[in-house]
């Protein structure tokens, strides 16, 4: 929370500074029509973003007799729409990624794999005798026993953790 906290208080100053930017290099006319083509185009999925996917279920309703709504595509160009609202050429990438069905399977695909990592990493970690439940897998003690069951037996269960071959035949 703190680290959204402190991206939130940074980001008018990071958008100030790429707008000045931006108009440096592209020209303040052209800063300008961005920025008022963004608004304008964010201020529209806004308000589209709900209706038209309540229209695209009702329509498959009609036809298939499933109507499903794509609540998080929803969600996404709603936010995408705020997003690209908001003056700045930071805010109207991230409202861009969110609003292109590839940019924002490919941007939460980075995601997931990066919290994927991390998780692993605060685990420890995949390695000899360690997997994603720790030493061994849930409840092992960390020791691999590849052996055919009828060809093995455990000598003192207690005392040892050796297998060794069944003499029996």
């Amino acid at each position: 929370m703190r680290k959204l906290s402190g991206f939130i208080l940074f980001l008018p100053l990071v958008e100030l500074v790429l707008l000045i930017a931006m108009g440096a290099a592209m020209g303040f006319l052209t800063t300008l029509l961005w920025i008022v083509a963004t608004g304008v185009w964010g201020a529209w999925l806004m308000r589209t973003a709900g209706p038209n996917a309540m229209a695209r279920a009702q329509r498959e309703m009609a036809s298939t007799g499933r109507g499903e709504i794509d609540s998080l595509g929803v969600a996404a160009n709603f936010v995408g729409g705020l997003m690209l609202l908001l003056p700045g050429p930071m805010t109207d990438v991230l409202g861009l990624v969110l609003v292109t069905p590839f940019l924002r399977r490919l941007a939460f695909g980075a995601w997931l794999a990066g919290r994927l990592q991390q998780v692993v990493v605060e685990r420890g970690g995949f390695g000899p005798g360690r997997g994603p439940f720790g030493p061994g897998g849930p409840g092992g003690d960390g020791n691999v026993y590849d052996a055919d069951p009828d060809d093995v037996s455990r000598r003192d269960s207690h005392s040892s953790r050796h297998l060794d071959h069944d003499d029996r035949d």
